[in-house]
C-alpha cells in the first residue's frame, strides 16, 4: 500500500509519483575530492618519511584521513540510491529498501565523528604552524573537548532517536524514522542538528580569526605570503561551507522536511571535510614540490644550466645553452665568480633560526649597556690629550701582559 514516509505539513501536498535520486552533485563532488584527498595525504606522509620526524598531529591526521575517506566513499552509493534528496512527504514507503535506510542512518551517525576529527587536526595545525601563545593553546584544548562533546551528542541523538524500532528490518527502520523525536519539527534530532551546525560554524570562524590574528608571529618572505593567503582562502571556504550547512538545516527545521535538503547539506559537509584535510597537508605538498622542482646549484656546472632529469624526448638538445661547463670549480672560486647573495647555495635565512629559538631578532632585554669610561683629562696644557701607554715589565709573550683591567658591572 502506498503511503508517504511522513505526512505533509500545512501548505504542502504529497506527490508519491516522484521517484529517482537527486544526489548526482554529491556523487560528482565525492568522485573529485576522493583522489584529491588521497594525493595530499600521500604528500604529507611522504614529507614526514623524508625528514623522519613524526609528531602526534601526524598520527591524528592519518586517523582522520582514514575516517574521512570512508565517509566520502560512503556518500557515493547513498547519493545514487533512490529516493535520495526527495521531500519526505513525496517518498513512497513501498519504494524504500532496507539498504537505503541503513545507508542513510549510518551516514548520519558518522557525520558527527568525521567533523570532530577535522576540528582536531585543524586546531593542531594552527598550533603547529603559528607560534601560538599560551592562551591559544589552552583555548584549543578546550575547543577540542567542547567540539567532541557537541558532535558526540549529535551522534548519540541520531542513534537513539532515529534508530530502527523494535527490530532491524525495513519496517523497523521506517518506524524509527517516523517517530516524533526523529523527523518532527519539535523533535530532538532536528534541534540537535541545528545546534551542532551552529557550533560548527562558530568553531570555524574562531579558527579563521585566530589564524589571521596569529599571523604576526610568522616571519615570512614575499613568496611565503602567497602560501599564507592560500591557507586563509581555504579556511574561509570551510567557514562558508559550515555556514551554508547551518542555513539549510534551519530551512529543513522550518519546513519539517528532514530529507528534502539532504543534497545541499551533504554537499557542504563533504566539501568542508575535504578542505580541513587539505589545509594541514599544503605545507608538506609545497615542500615536496620545491624539493623536486628547485634547481640546485652544482659546482661543476654553469649557473642556469637546466637539469637533464626533467628533459623529455622531444627536447632539442641543440637549443640548450652551448656554454661549456668548467672542469672543476672549487667553493672559493665559485664565491669569487658569483657575488650575489641570492645565488649562494644552501643558504638558510635567519628567520628559520629564530623561529624555533627562544630568542627573537630584536630581543635586547637581556643585554645591559656598559657605563661610559671617559679618558683622564690632561693635567697641564702641554700634556698629551691621551694618556701614554705604560711600560709593561713583562715580556709580550707572557700571560699577564695580555690581561687587561676591564671592570664589568656586576
Amino acid at each position: 500500500m502506498e503511503s508517504p514516509l511522513r505526512s505533509a505539513p500545512l501548505g504542502f501536498e504529497s506527490n508519491l509519483g516522484q521517484s529517482g535520486s537527486l544526489g548526482l552533485p554529491v556523487v560528482v563532488l565525492a568522485g573529485i575530492c576522493l583522489p584529491l584527498v588521497l594525493l595530499f595525504a600521500f604528500a604529507h606522509v611522504y614529507a614526514r618519511v623524508l625528514v623522519n620526524k613524526w609528531i602526534v598531529h601526524d598520527y591524528v591526521y592519518l586517523i582522520s584521513c582514514l575516517f574521512s575517506v570512508l565517509f566520502i566513499a560512503f556518500s557515493m552509493p547513498l547519493g545514487l540510491a533512490e529516493p535520495f534528496g526527495q521531500r519526505v512527504w513525496n517518498i513512497n514507503t513501498a519504494a524504500l529498501t532496507k539498504t537505503y535506510m541503513s545507508l542513510l542512518h549510518a551516514f548520519t551517525i558518522s557525520t558527527g565523528l568525521v567533523l570532530w576529527f577535522t576540528k582536531v587536526i585543524t586546531f593542531g595545525f594552527v598550533i603547529r604552524i603559528f607560534d601560538a601563545p599560551r592562551w591559544f593553546r589552552h583555548s584549543s584544548y578546550v575547543g577540542i573537548i567542547l567540539t567532541g562533546l557537541i558532535f558526540s551528542q549529535y551522534t548519540v541523538t541520531v542513534v537513539l532517536a532515529c534508530g530502527p524500532k523494535p527490530d532491524d528490518d525495513l519496517k523497523s527502520y521506517i518506524n524509527g524514522f517516523r517517530t516524533q523525536a526523529c523527523s518532527a519539527q519539535s523533535g530532538v534530532h532536528m534541534i540537535t542538528g541545528i545546534t551542532t551546525s551552529l557550533f560548527n560554524c562558530i568553531t570555524d570562524l574562531y579558527l579563521l580569526s585566530a589564524a589571521i590574528y596569529l599571523r604576526k608571529t610568522l616571519r615570512e618572505s614575499t613568496r611565503q605570503m602567497k602560501s599564507t593567503y592560500l591557507l586563509y582562502l581555504g579556511g574561509f571556504l570551510a567557514f562558508v561551507c559550515s555556514f551554508i550547512s547551518m542555513v539549510f538545516r534551519i530551512k529543513s527545521w522550518q519546513d519539517s522536511d528532514i530529507t528534502g535538503y539532504q543534497v545541499p547539506i551533504d554537499f557542504t559537509v563533504i566539501l568542508e571535510v575535504v578542505l580541513c584535510l587539505i589545509l594541514p597537508a599544503m605545507p608538506s605538498t609545497f615542500e615536496i614540490w620545491k624539493f623536486y622542482t628547485h634547481v640546485e646549484i652544482v659546482e661543476r656546472s654553469t649557473i642556469g644550466t637546466p637539469s637533464t632529469m626533467w628533459l623529455t624526448s622531444r627536447t632539442n638538445l641543440s637549443t640548450l645553452p652551448s656554454t661549456p661547463s668548467p672542469s672543476h670549480e672549487g667553493r672559493g672560486g665559485w664565491r669569487k665568480t658569483h657575488l650575489s647573495i641570492e645565488e649562494l647555495p644552501f643558504r638558510k635565512p635567519s628567520v628559520d633560526y629564530y623561529r624555533n629559538s627562544p630568542l627573537k631578532p630584536l630581543d635586547m632585554t637581556r643585554m645591559k649597556a656598559l657605563p661610559a669610561t671617559p679618558l683622564p683629562a690632561p693635567k697641564t696644557p702641554t700634556a698629551p690629550k691621551t694618556p701614554r701607554t705604560p711600560k709593561t715589565p713583562k715580556t709580550p709573550n707572557s700571560v699577564k701582559s695580555m690581561q687587561l683591567p676591564i671592570l664589568l658591572e656586576q
